[in-house]
């Protein structure tokens, strides 16, 4: 479902929108809430009361540097790979790639630069960045960052994440799975694999997964959830 663009071909957004205050996903073709996010899942199922009280207490630390990495990489997509103006924030120029150590980014630049730098970028081509998908049937939906194309036609569910310096990896296949599910199902792709993009200070790590074992991780997770929290 390609639209025109400079590109050679991206992704035409779902009919989904985002409230950003409340991360909360609402469809914009029919009256419909979502009462939870594939993020939302996750962590009522792989969380325990701990870990969320830990995530909370270090949000003032991680969210800005999260955010900030995302917009970086989302600017570097469209500015990279011709992502339609239509997609463009309001008052955002992204004619031009993001400086990792200008003003708008040079907080985290240290993260950002070697996001950029990634050699992964020479392979492969990006053809939707922070695109939002839903299931209506399990009623969740959610915000995956990029949405791939590699040389053999296949394509790819990307995830970022920014880490401290001595910050632990963790499973993501779950989220991965979310997305590929979705994204196969609105749009028809074949997805060969999940990668997650682990950023941390000087470093960018790339991990992939098998597109099967994301799909099936979150199928678990999702059937967790339903079974202990929609016993209907």
């Amino acid at each position: 479902m390609p639209i025109a663009s400079n590109a050679p071909y991206w992704l035409s957004p779902l009919p989904i929108e985002r409230d950003d205050r409340t991360w909360t996903y609402r469809l914009t073709d029919r009256h419909h809430w979502f009462p939870i996010s594939i993020t939302g899942v996750i962590a009522r199922v792989c969380k325990t009361e701990d870990a969320l009280a830990w995530i909370e207490a270090w949000r003032e630390v991680w969210e800005p540097r999260g955010n900030t990495c995302h917009a970086a990489l989302q600017h570097f997509a469209h500015a990279r790979w011709g992502g339609p103006q239509e997609l463009w924030p309001d008052g955002q120029d992204w004619s031009a790639l993001p400086q990792p150590h200008g003003e708008q980014y040079g907080a985290y630049g240290a993260w950002i630069e070697p996001l950029l730098a990634e050699p992964l970028w020479d392979h492969i081509e990006v053809v939707a960045s922070e695109v939002m998908v839903f299931d209506v049937v399990d009623n969740v939906a959610g915000t995956m960052d990029l949405i791939v194309r590699f040389p053999d036609g296949s394509y790819g569910m990307a995830d970022l994440k920014s880490l401290s310096e001595q910050g632990k990896k963790y499973d993501t296949r779950a989220q991965l799975g979310a997305g590929i599910l979705m994204a196969q199902r609105r749009y028809g792709l074949a997805f060969s694999r999940g990668l997650t993009i682990w950023a941390r200070p000087g470093a960018c790590q790339i991990q992939t997964h098998p597109a099967e074992a994301c799909v099936s991780k979150w199928e678990s997770v999702l059937s967790a959830y339903t079974s202990e929290w929609r016993p209907f």
